[in-house]
């Protein structure tokens, strides 16, 4: 893998000046995820693979991604709406941002434009996005008059309140769907389709005609390669003290040893796995997971889409 299949020269300039390190990362996200193939059966692990690759090889230069990534969660776009409708898309990644983008503005006779935006809070959770921006711990728990839960791919009557706010529990219900067998690179193709027809069906039904679409989280995808590599002793480690992308703060010799490593760190009462580091558990088939520190996880899509 070459840097020139991660970087032009433009987005070299934008990751290394400081201030605008993520817009940088966001342009070379966009290299790799904007080709209308880059989910497809035939691309998807290369398209994954090349975004471990981008974010391994920044952390190497010394680009200081982790803390960066850290400082930029909060104050997030969707707790500014004041009109028009917010729709939460449960998971959504920038990989499926830019390719509703694309096809979003190609089909319809809408005004489409994508930004990022980083989670809410860490680790990245749906219940911890939830908290901060609905008072609730899930989603269908919250109950207030401007707001629909989402439940599956039909769409309800919505609130049609000023503004009104709408959380759709795909694609993440499609993904975990997945993640129970062994991930299928063709899936991505499919849970894709259901997202997309799904937003539709949200435009269609809203009384509005601006919209901001964003989500909770992202996800990592473990298909393909993976140049994150943890030794034995930290994969045993990390197994042993965390299980999954995140843990409480505890005493032990397993976190100090991985947070010397840099396989986790520590943001407020949790230690969070930093990068694509995934131990290899005997027998686990399960492919998507998040609640952790990494590029696919916390820089969330922003999607606005005018309907006028």
């Amino acid at each position: 893998m070459t840097d020139e299949a991660l970087f032009g020269t433009a987005e070299i300039l934008s990751v290394v000046e400081s201030d605008a390190v993520l817009d940088g990362v966001f342009d070379c996200l966009e290299r790799i995820w904007a080709d209308p193939a880059a989910m497809a059966e035939r691309e998807l692990a290369d398209s994954e693979y090349r975004t471990r690759q981008l974010e391994r090889l920044l952390v190497s230069q010394g680009v200081d991604l982790y803390d960066t990534l850290v400082a930029a969660t909060g104050n997030h776009p969707l707790t500014r709406i004041d009109s028009g409708c917010g729709v939460v898309m449960d998971a959504l990644s920038l990989r499926e941002g830019f390719a509703l983008c694309r096809e979003l503005r190609d089909t319809h006779d809408w005004t489409v434009s994508l930004d990022w935006a980083a989670v809410e809070r860490l680790p990245s959770e749906t219940t911890f996005a939830c908290r901060e921006w609905f008072d609730a711990q899930s989603p269908s728990a919250v109950s207030r008059d401007d707001f629909r839960f989402v439940g599956d791919l039909d769409v309800p009557q919505l609130p049609g309140t000023e503004p009104e706010f709408v959380w759709t529990r795909h694609p993440d219900r499609r993904l975990e769907e997945a993640a129970k067998g062994n991930y299928a690179v063709e899936d991505a193709g499919d849970i894709y389709a259901d997202t997309r027809e799904l937003l539709e069906g949200i435009v269609a039904e809203s009384v509005h005609e601006r919209f901001l679409v964003t989500s909770d989280h992202g996800y990592v995808n473990f298909v393909g390669r993976n140049p994150f590599r943890l030794s034995d002793d930290d994969e045993a480690a990390l197994r042993e003290a965390v299980g999954g992308r995140y843990a409480d703060v505890a005493d032990g010799y397993a976190y100090d040893q991985l947070l010397a490593s840099g396989v986790i760190r520590r943001v407020g009462g949790r230690y969070v796995v930093t990068g694509h580091y995934n131990p290899t558990t005997p027998g686990a088939s399960s492919r998507v997971a998040h609640g952790g520190l990494t590029l696919p996880e916390t820089m969330t899509p922003v999607l606005e889409i005018d309907t006028r």
